[in-house]
C-alpha cells in the first residue's frame, strides 16, 4: 500500500484550483491528489493534470490582464482625441450668457 500524506498546502491547492473546500484529501507518492468534494464525490487528479490546470489558470489571468490593459489604453486614447469643452473663464461669475 502506498504511503499518502495530507497537507494544508494540498487543501489550499484544491480550494484555489477547483473552488471547493474538500471534505478529505490525500497526496500519493506518484503525485496524484485525491479528494472528496462537499457533495461526497471522490476525485483523483494526476500531478500532470494539476500542472495543466495551474497553467490554464495562469494563462487566463495573463490574457485578462492584457485585455484590461489594452482596454484602458484604448479608452485613454479615445478620451484624448475628444475635443475639450470651451473655456468659460472670461465670463463673470453670476453673469448670464446671451
Amino acid at each position: 500500500m502506498q504511503e499518502k500524506t495530507k497537507t494544508q498546502a494540498d487543501r489550499q491547492l484544491i480550494k484555489t484550483l477547483l473552488a471547493i473546500d474538500p471534505i478529505d484529501w490525500a497526496r500519493y507518492p506518484d503525485g496524484t491528489l485525491s479528494f472528496i468534494s462537499p457533495t461526497g464525490q471522490k476525485f483523483k487528479y494526476s500531478q500532470q493534470l494539476l500542472d495543466s490546470i495551474k497553467q490554464d489558470i495562469a494563462d487566463s489571468k495573463a490574457a485578462a490582464k492584457k485585455a484590461a490593459a489594452k482596454k484602458a489604453v484604448s479608452k485613454k486614447a479615445k478620451n484624448e482625441s475628444l475635443p475639450k469643452p470651451a473655456s468659460t473663464s472670461n465670463v463673470a461669475p453670476g453673469a448670464a450668457a446671451k
